[in-house]
């Protein structure tokens, strides 16, 4: 009576640093998605949280940030910038509400028109106020640096207010 060999089957060493390698090449670059997807989590969050904060300042123009240990008030920092729009080529109409001559408690619409290619030019100055000191209220110098250099730390939602 003879006895039969069984063959086993089976991977062969080879076969297994193949597979060992290709799933240490596919944790590498799962790692690297992972580390991305983190990096852009974390700069959604502060862009969003820099909407939620600078916005409603931005938006309604509040200057007014609190009110000092003094009882002063404290105000939003401001610069003032220069503005020269140069109208040139283009032409066209617009209204705007005048007072009635005829009866001063009347207005009446007036239309006016604007350009004709003669390079009209307005010079204004503005005051630009940045509302980044809402975001960094009570940071470290060391802290808001990095936050500057961070994701999103260059975006602000700062407005100006053009002097009359």
């Amino acid at each position: 009576m003879k006895k039969s060999k069984k063959k086993l089957k089976g991977m062969t060493l080879i076969e297994m640093i193949i597979s060992i390698a290709i799933f240490a090449i596919m944790g590498g670059l799962l790692v690297l998605v992972g580390t991305h997807i983190d990096n852009t989590t974390k700069a959604t969050n502060r862009l969003k949280n820099k909407v939620v904060v600078e916005s409603p300042y931005a938006a309604n123009k509040i200057k007014k940030v609190g009110v000092d240990a003094m009882g002063n008030d404290v105000n939003l920092s401001s610069q003032v910038i220069d503005i020269t729009v140069i109208q040139d080529g283009a032409h066209g109409d617009y209204y705007v509400q005048e007072p009635d001559p005829n009866d001063a408690s009347k207005k009446i619409i007036v239309k006016k028109s604007y350009g004709q290619g003669s390079g009209d030019r307005v010079d204004m100055t503005a005051q630009k106020y940045t509302t980044e000191d809402l975001v960094t209220d009570g940071m470290t110098a060391q802290e808001k640096q990095d936050f500057r250099d961070g994701v999103n730390g260059g975006l602000n939602l700062d407005f100006i207010e053009i002097d009359p």
